[in-house]
């Protein structure tokens, strides 16, 4: 899929799995910078993304773990909207793309014998999702994370206006011993920040 059909793509997929899209227009580039920034990239094994969606973030960071000589990783993808998973998997063979909720975090690891996670990456739509799944899956990630290792995600600033994104700050703040939150990156549709969390 070509970079100017992402768009369209994305409002196509909303307009059918709105629970499971939750966004109306892919993350740019700027963002998936900001969400990378300052990640040692040539220390990361295990990596975890949830909603990756077309790809942006998940690409941003395969380039950077390429760039830094990293070839000793595992990067696994989860993603809820099927028809996504399956576009993102075709065109990304650096990463495990799966069809999958990202509640299904801990029993993958657990399944599979993974190793403590260095890194999370989200582009979940935090205010939108039921409180239990929230806090679920946050939860699940603070469990699964090494002491130091990070989980980075984003916010949309329009996106202070619910509840929703008040409520996934304290819980940010109550599971994870740093809690950061990036400059507006105003060069995303809509105007976005990254958070920063450490274990």
């Amino acid at each position: 899929m070509s970079t100017a059909n992402k768009p369209l793509r994305f409002i196509t997929e909303f307009v059918r799995h709105p629970i499971a899209t939750a966004a109306i227009a892919p993350s740019s580039r700027h963002l998936a910078d900001a969400m990378c920034e300052g990640i040692d990239f040539a220390a990361v094994r295990t990596i975890f993304e949830f909603g990756p969606g077309t790809g942006v973030f998940t690409h941003a960071a395969l380039e950077r773990l390429q760039a830094a000589a990293n070839t000793d990783f595992h990067y696994t993808a989860l993603e809820l909207n099927p028809n996504m998973a399956a576009e993102l998997r075709e065109r990304t063979p650096g990463a495990d793309v799966r069809h999958a909720n990202a509640l299904d975090l801990e029993s993958i690891c657990t399944q599979e014998h993974r190793p403590p996670v260095d890194l999370v990456l989200s582009g979940l739509g935090w205010p939108s999702l039921p409180g239990p799944v929230r806090d679920g899956i946050l939860e699940q990630t603070a469990r699964v994370l090494r002491p130091g290792g990070e989980f980075r995600t984003f916010g949309y600033h329009v996106g202070l206006l619910f509840p929703g994104a008040w409520k996934f700050r304290a819980k940010c703040r109550e599971l994870f011993s740093t809690f950061e939150i990036s400059p507006v990156i105003w060069r995303n549709l809509p105007p976005a920040f990254v958070y920063r969390c450490v274990k």
